[in-house]
């Protein structure tokens, strides 16, 4: 990929490349009026031994280096790229966007190796939900919760036990899967189809059993995937929601009034799972612990659905353990129990910080 960049030789660019994949760091801040500086365990480092202030021209260069031409086109026109790349043994996803009429680049080092679901510890639901022959699976979460990499280890599972022809639809494509037991396809928005619309109407005549896209931007693309869930497809994908309440609400409200009690009835139906995450800092700064919130399907939440009653569904889920479904809350308490996070940073990212307070002594 760096010989295809618009600036192929850049000594900084490696270095900082290196500094970052030497350093387990997470992501890479490249901007004007500041250091260089890696995130480290959720905390930022700059980089500022024998380093001058970046300049414009830095900034510039920098990007630059990083992508091709028809990339750097296509930033000019619409103000915001992502991309992925590999450096030396590194794989990276990369945006680059403008501040102040500045270059500004992000980037995330990405893990050559898929984890699995026991890697990644998480409880058996989520492997229970690889197994099912249709409908729609939503992982969401902010920005950095590690969503595309539960998305993967999801998509993994499957590869590694089932044989189905899976399409992933991506911008950019984060985790490489190789052929096991499935037949993986990956497309990535810019360098394979032009957008998601393309892709998921281009997937339909392609007769894949599992369809993972990115995220869900629009209504069409929500609408999409409904129908696709519908036609008896797996199909996964992301939102950036807070909760699975959230995300339920999200969906409906995406469409107009008149159409909504329709897409309540086909959310009813078509919806299995909503898997909300967080990552939080580990109180001995030693790294971080993904707090998750559980919905599954089941006959109570189906009806809640229907009849436009979502402000319940939390309490089924707290009623609900035995099912696999909890509240993020209920993860964050055991791991202030255990030791692993301090109540601030519990109480900081939960969704009821009361209901903490209530139960974190019980």
């Amino acid at each position: 990929m760096m010989d295809n960049s618009l600036i192929p030789d850049y000594p900084m660019r490696d270095a900082l490349l290196g500094v970052i994949g030497d350093n387990k760091g997470s992501d890479l801040y490249y901007t004007v009026g500041t250091y260089p500086a890696i995130k480290i365990s959720g905390e930022l480092v700059m980089i500022n031994e024998d380093m001058d202030l970046i300049t414009p021209e830095f900034a510039k260069y920098f990007a630059q280096s990083l992508i091709t031409n028809p990339q750097h086109e296509q930033l000019i026109r619409t103000k915001n790229l992502d991309f992925s790349f590999e450096f030396q043994e590194f794989r990276f996803r990369g945006n680059v966007s403008f501040q102040m009429g500045y270059y500004m680049t992000v980037l995330r080092l990405l893990s050559q190796t898929i984890p699995s679901l026991q890697d990644l510890k998480l409880p058996f639901i989520y492997e229970e939900i690889t197994r099912v022959g249709q409908g729609l699976v939503l992982v969401t979460g902010p920005t950095g919760s590690g969503k595309s990499t539960t998305l993967a280890a999801m998509i993994n599972e499957i590869n590694s036990t089932q044989a189905k022809h899976i399409i992933t639809i991506e911008d950019p494509i984060e985790y490489v899967h190789k052929h096991k037991k499935s037949i993986v396809e990956q497309k990535e928005i810019g360098r394979d189809v032009p957008d998601y619309g393309t892709a998921l109407i281009g997937a339909m005549r392609q007769n894949p059993q599992v369809i993972l896209f990115g995220e869900m931007r629009n209504t069409e693309e929500i609408e999409m995937a409904l129908k696709l869930a519908e036609t008896g497809h797996l199909v996964f994908s992301t939102l950036h929601t807070r909760s699975a309440y959230q995300t339920v609400s999200r969906i409906i409200d995406a469409f107009p009034g008149e159409q909504q009690n329709q897409i309540r009835l086909q959310l009813a139906d078509t919806l299995i799972g909503v898997f909300s995450q967080r990552l939080l800092k580990k109180s001995d700064g030693s790294g971080m612990r993904c707090a998750k919130e559980i919905l599954t399907k089941n006959t109570a939440v189906s009806n809640l659905i229907r009849e436009n009653q979502l402000h319940q569904i939390p309490s089924v889920m707290q009623t609900s353990k035995r099912e696999g479904m909890q509240v993020i809350e209920q993860d964050i308490i055991d791991f202030i129990h255990e030791g692993e996070i301090t109540i601030d940073e519990g109480l900081k990212y939960a969704n009821n910080p009361k209901y903490i307070k209530d139960n974190i002594n019980s």
